[in-house]
């Protein structure tokens, strides 16, 4: 019995002194500003309110609130005065001459195209360079014209009646995807939507992407009104793609990641662009009750291609559960509930027991067999 007890006592010192690993994955948090596979790793504390979104942003406050989409925000709308492209309509009218203003009667359309060059003939004051000039620029041409040669002082009147020349693209989820014109009145984001028919029943307003260019700016339109995004202040441009995603396109993407001690490992959808870590946590089944570590709650996020954010709550103190509410998950982020110490202790216990059995019942048949071998000789 001796020899067992050793055996014992050399397998509790094992376990005791952490020569054992429990068979489970654990979180090591990093220390801040450290790298990772040539990526930056910062830590944030959820439980102190530290979300990230300011930690490396300097300058103006609104340029850190709004991100790049501050590049499509102006302080006030313009007053803007519409300059005359190609295809445009433009109608002339010069009163109490009806044969100049519709020479061709009640076949004449409501205004003539501004050819592809940028010209407009106009009766009696000949071939008109007419892209570039507004429409008061344009009708003091035609009166100059019409004055040096048939009329005397002539009352003429000019207006744009078809707007072709700038024209931006409107696609997705909208009722009318197209083109849409640009006319003397700013065009915000919202105008566009609305020119376009408004979203249409299959559309994620959450997810909605403007490319000017080479870049893309994403747009929450669901989130702009808790962040104060002033979307009628967001101008678009000619040229402009407005891309509005439905809503079965982006629940492929739009997921986050549940693992460790909750109660079911998996994902969680992110739907019309909010989730919050408790709710990730609460569709996750919530924390294990007996293994989970309510001190280890983590989100990795892959923030950039160089740059990795590690987001740490501290759920014991209940409070810290407010904080978390706050805190939007992003999609494919991470979420690593880390094993308490008691429920790696049970573990290691689970995965050594059969082996202290097996030596237990080896010895214990071996110290019998001796014990019977010594009787036979006796005898």
């Amino acid at each position: 019995m001796k020899k067992l007890g050793m055996i014992f006592s050399g397998f509790a010192a094992m376990v005791l002194s952490g020569c054992f690993a429990a068979p489970m994955m654990q979180m090591s948090a990093p220390e801040d500003s450290t790298t990772y596979n040539g990526m930056t790793v910062r830590l944030h504390s959820i439980t102190d309110g530290d979300f990230g979104t300011g930690a490396s942003a300097s300058g103006d406050s609104s340029k850190k609130e709004f991100g790049n989409l501050s590049e499509l925000i102006v302080d006030t709308l313009p007053e803007l005065e519409y300059r005359i492209g190609p295809l445009d309509m433009v109608q002339v009218v010069v009163w109490e001459h009806p044969e100049l203003t519709s020479p061709m009667g009640q076949y004449q359309p409501a205004g003539q195209k501004v050819t592809t060059d940028g010209k407009l003939f106009y009766p009696y004051a000949g071939e008109l360079q007419a892209e570039g000039l507004t429409a008061q620029e344009l009708r003091t041409e035609i009166t100059k014209r019409l004055s040096d040669k048939i009329l005397n002082a002539p009352q003429v009147d000019v207006r744009v009646t078809g707007y072709h020349s700038r024209r931006a693209l409107v696609s997705g989820a909208v009722n009318r995807p197209g083109y849409i014109s640009f006319d003397e009145n700013p065009k915000t984001i919202p105008d566009a939507i609305a020119d376009a028919g408004g979203f249409d029943e299959t559309a994620d307003p959450s997810v909605i992407q403007l490319r000017r260019g080479d870049k893309v700016y994403e747009i929450d339109y669901l989130d702009a009104f808790k962040t104060n995004l002033p979307l009628d202040r967001m101008l678009m441009q000619p040229n402009d793609q407005l891309f509005v995603a439905s809503a079965e396109e982006t629940q492929k993407e739009q997921k986050v990641y549940v693992l460790g001690e909750v109660g079911r490992i998996g994902t969680v959808n992110i739907h019309n662009g909010n989730l919050t870590l408790v709710e990730a946590l609460s569709t996750a089944g919530g924390l294990q009750t007996l293994n989970a570590s309510s001190h280890s709650i983590y989100v990795i996020r892959n923030t950039s291609e160089t740059q990795l954010d590690v987001y740490h709550l501290d759920a014991k103190n209940a409070m810290a559960l407010a904080m978390a509410n706050k805190f939007n998950m992003n999609a494919k982020d991470i979420v690593y509930v880390d094993a308490s110490g008691l429920a790696t202790w049970n573990r290691i216990i689970s995965l050594i027991y059969p082996s202290i059995q097996a030596v237990y019942y080896g010895v214990l048949t071996g110290r019998n067999i001796q014990i019977i071998n010594s009787d036979m000789k006796d005898k």
